[in-house]
């Protein structure tokens, strides 16, 4: 049997102008940026804590003339007068309509030179498959094998979350939590991100000129954002509202409760600077900060993208996106407006995705910071082949099929795609398509049944090293990991792999997991021509539960 370590397919590479948004945008699957996908989607409880103190706030500048300052405090003493709240805003809260605006400038500013640096030291990071971190994992498993938490990772279900004019109240709570108040948000599974982001609008008098003449005060509050991207359609909705309570006042006694209340601000959903293709529908939000703070309603806008510029065989195309935050009329003006960190969201094109009894999921957008990972259960239907990849992924050496006994004196095996409680310990697999990658496919397929069953073109490569005994073919089928769906799989010239006989039902009842969950996560197939293919195209991971 060859030595099977010699890389072919993974290469890195320096990436031009253009393509470095894709590649930034698809690359952000590496673990380091990742978190595991949940599978709870109707969890109950109260609002989400406060969290974003561990964020630094976002400021945003707001400049007041003297004569709008006049009229707010005069509308204010007429309120405290009747002993009546401050009067909502005078504008439409929102509308179908989306006005031009410049874009705010500044700190969520994405280049493509910064794009090609971040990838150029991604392919870096990931020319050795495993690093320090995958072996502390993989040596605390030679001992004892760490328990799964019941509340992350993912198994395969049928739909994301249903897309309303407002994310649920189950999907808000149970997605803001931990990780949500920081730079990079919370991607909580494959098709939902969540966001709570601190803002501080300082607030300036000026004078007819526009030239300050005093500073009348802060207010400070937390920014929340929902984001789902769409099973069927190349959009992302994009909900934010500003979070009920979370608003304080800091102009002075009474202009903190008959003032500063009535002062407007807009939401506004839209795509990042400079986008290849990316567009957002709909109207910023306004209220007062009063009406904002005690108001649950959410402002939406929709974050689309087509096909037509994307790219690959799928027509990929990532759109970066963020929240502005102002207050522009006639009397105000917002010399900085704040913004939320740029996210991003991949929409595709792919035919072969399908839905639920026939339902069309050929087009569709998720979020690629989730690390997907498949589980199979030891007490499950599939129960065999959950075992076997176990030792696969924990004890290859002990594996069929075995390597040549000058080869196994100088290493182990070395089989990929392990995740531990949700996360990746080794490198990903990449999914491979019958048709669409079927040179790669049927050469698994020609491994794997030389090192079962001894036949096919690839038999005489495993004399001697193949599963013994062979599979008796009346109960039990050849189970091969990493799967024949896979890069990584028995034909791949980076990595090994292991057979075993195993129940037909068992066999039966993974792989028809293994292709719902290729469908609910949508883990699109490989696509050599993308940029940067390693890192470009999906990958996922398998863990193992009790």
């Amino acid at each position: 049997m060859p030595l099977r370590g010699t890389v072919r397919r993974h290469r890195s590479f320096r990436i031009p102008g253009r393509a470095a948004a894709l590649a930034l945008g698809l690359a952000l699957l590496s673990p380091q940026f990742a978190v595991a996908d949940e599978p709870e989607r109707q969890r109950t409880g109260g609002s989400a804590p406060l969290l974003a103190d561990s964020l630094k706030p976002i400021k945003l500048e707001v400049g007041i003339s003297t004569a709008q300052l006049k009229k707010l405090r005069e509308r204010g003493k007429a309120a405290e007068r009747a002993g009546r709240p401050l009067p909502k805003a005078d504008v439409p809260f929102q509308t179908d309509h989306r006005p031009e605006r410049r874009p705010a400038a500044g700190h969520a500013g994405l280049t493509f030179a910064e794009a090609a640096e971040f990838i150029e030291q991604d392919a870096e990071r990931r020319k050795a498959p495993m690093n320090s971190r995958v072996d502390s994992y993989l040596a605390q498993q030679r001992t004892a094998r760490t328990a799964t938490p019941a509340d992350s990772g993912l198994t395969a279900r049928a739909t994301a979350a249903t897309i309303g004019e407002a994310p649920s109240q189950a999907l808000h709570d149970a997605c803001m939590t931990t990780g949500a108040a920081s730079d990079t948000g919370r991607v909580y599974d494959r098709f939902t991100f969540c966001q709570q982001v601190p803002i501080t609008a300082e607030y300036w008098e000026k004078d007819a000129a526009g030239n300050p003449v005093d500073h009348l005060g802060t207010t400070t509050a937390t920014l929340e954002v929902v984001a789902q991207g769409f099973e069927d359609q190349r959009t992302m909705r994009l909900f934010s509202q500003i979070k009920q309570g979370s608003v304080a006042y800091d102009w002075g006694w009474w202009d903190d409760i008959w003032t500063a209340p009535g002062v407007p601000l807009s939401l506004f959903g839209t795509c990042a600077p400079d986008q290849l293709d990316c567009g957002a529908s709909r109207s910023p939000a306004t209220l007062t900060w009063d009406n904002w703070n005690n108001n649950p309603s959410w402002a939406y806008w929709d974050i689309s993208n087509s096909a037509t510029s994307g790219y690959g065989r799928d027509r990929i195309v990532p759109s970066f996106w963020r929240v502005e935050f102002f207050t522009d009329t006639d009397e105000f003006s917002t010399d900085e407006p704040g913004t939320s960190p740029v996210q991003v969201v991949r929409c595709d094109s792919a035919a072969y995705i399908a839905g639920p009894f026939g339902a069309n999921r050929s087009h569709g957008c998720v979020f690629p910071g989730a690390t997907p990972v498949l589980r199979y259960s030891l007490s499950g239907t599939e129960a065999a082949v959950a075992q076997h990849i176990l030792g696969a992924q924990t004890r290859p050496e002990y594996t069929y099929p075995r390597l040549p006994a000058e080869e196994e004196a100088q290493r182990d095996k070395s089989i990929p795609g392990q995740a531990i409680n949700g996360q990746p310990v080794h490198y990903g697999l990449h999914r491979i398509h019958s048709t669409l990658n079927a040179t790669d496919y049927q050469a698994n397929r020609d491994h794997k049944d030389g090192a079962c069953y001894g036949t096919g073109p690839q038999a005489p490569t495993y004399t001697g090293l193949g599963l013994d005994p062979v599979p008796d073919t009346s109960t039990q089928q050849c189970d091969e990991y990493p799967f024949a769906s896979t890069l990584e799989g028995a034909a791949s010239p980076d990595w090994d792999f292991s057979v075993q006989a195993v129940p037909i039902t068992d066999n039966a009842s993974a792989g028809g997991k293994l292709i719902a969950y290729y469908n609910a996560d949508r883990i699109l197939a490989w696509d050599a021509t993308l940029p940067y293919p390693d890192g470009s195209n999906d990958r996922f991971w398998v863990e193992i539960t009790d």
